[in-house]
């Protein structure tokens, strides 16, 4: 008498198929989502630096009753080159306080190229004024405002200036 059949285990190829179609329909939806969820919290990290470098001049004015400066600066020392190539915070005598490094992610940041506070924390501009940073085209997010005041105060708005 033959033996009796062993359960198979296992999937079938239609349990395969079915499943991989599944897979497929999932991740065409949460890839696209989570390249906007990247890039906007890639844009939020670049405009929470600049803000860092305007409020460390702004506080390092005040502290030493003396001019400082933001300007975009392209080798780390002198105030030359694009906001994108990055920037740095120096006092009125040329000392450099702090360096940021380049945007990453093909971030672009155009606006006044250099901002000088003063001892009383305000800056030199007769109105305020506003960088504005841009993600890499084809925009999938909207950009940032970062905007200067001329009491000094810097703040960030959500803005669809950008190309």
């Amino acid at each position: 008498m033959p033996a009796a059949p062993v359960a198979s285990r296992g999937f079938t190829l239609v349990e395969l198929m079915v499943v991989l179609a599944v897979l497929g329909i999932v991740l065409g939806i949460a890839i696209p989502n989570f390249q906007r969820v990247v890039v906007s919290n890639r844009m939020a990290a670049q405009a929470n630096d600049v803000i860092t470098a305007f409020s460390l001049a702004r506080s390092e004015a005040v502290k030493r009753a003396a001019q400082v400066t933001v300007c975009a600066s392209s080798d780390r020392a002198t105030c030359t080159g694009g906001w994108a190539q990055g920037w740095i915070v120096r006092d009125a005598a040329g000392n450099v306080l702090r360096v940021f490094g380049p945007l990453s992610g093909n971030s672009t940041l155009a606006g006044a190229p250099q901002i000088v506070f003063t001892a009383t924390g305000g800056t030199t501009l007769l109105a305020g004024t506003m960088l504005l940073l841009c993600p890499p085209a084809p925009a999938v997010v909207e950009g940032r405002a970062i905007e200067i005041e001329r009491s000094g105060r810097p703040r960030v708005a959500n803005t669809n200036l950008c190309p």
